[in-house]
């Protein structure tokens, strides 16, 4: 992988930084780049055979707009309240999709990998940061859910429900992923 390529991967990765300050908005986001990613990677072939050039580029443009609006639609119905809480993140959703048009990889494995750093950076900088865990779970899941916080007695450390705490948490993510997968690649 290029210089450049990891650049641009790591732009994918910059709409987890300011959306997923709470548990619920990262399972939001995660659940909202999974089937984004995965329909992106299926229409990504036909593009790929089919077109090349600026005509590929506009294509894939055009295929990403198109389910980032979708996805979006479909947020606004379900989960108003979510989406009015992510705001301009799901259409930063394209920079993924994007990431994707750019280094062919498997789709599939990069909308997982997208899904739990989500649902990890959610997770962790809601209980540093605010020091409780699945708060407006009602967002998601409607009223039924209302009393489902979890609370851990103590003020959090507020740097982390702040975006530089989401860029630390994520350099400790991404560090950590990539001494765990040396290790298991050097194992005989």
């Amino acid at each position: 992988m290029s210089p450049r390529q990891a650049g641009f991967g790591l732009l994918g990765l910059a709409v987890l930084v300011g959306a997923c300050d709470l548990a619920v908005k990262g399972l939001g986001l995660a659940l909202a780049g999974l089937p984004l990613t995965a329909l992106f990677g299926l229409l990504l072939i036909p593009l790929r055979s089919h077109l090349d050039g600026p005509a590929y580029w506009l294509g894939v443009l055009l295929t990403t707009a198109l389910l980032v609006s979708l996805i979006d639609l479909l947020m606004q119905a379900w989960a108003f309240e979510l989406h009015r809480s992510l705001g301009p993140f799901l259409a930063l959703l394209t920079l993924p999709c994007l990431q994707l048009a750019q280094a062919p990889s498997s789709t599939l494995r990069a909308g997982c990998i997208f899904a739990l750093l989500a649902l990890l950076l959610g997770c962790l900088r809601e209980v540093l940061g605010h020091a409780g865990l699945f708060a407006h779970l009602d967002w998601l899941l409607g009223p039924v859910a209302l009393g489902w916080q979890l609370k851990f007695g103590a003020d959090g450390i507020p740097l982390f429900a702040l975006a530089p705490g989401g860029f630390i948490l994520l350099g400790i993510l991404i560090a950590l992923w990539r001494t765990l997968s040396a290790s298991y690649s050097n194992r005989p």
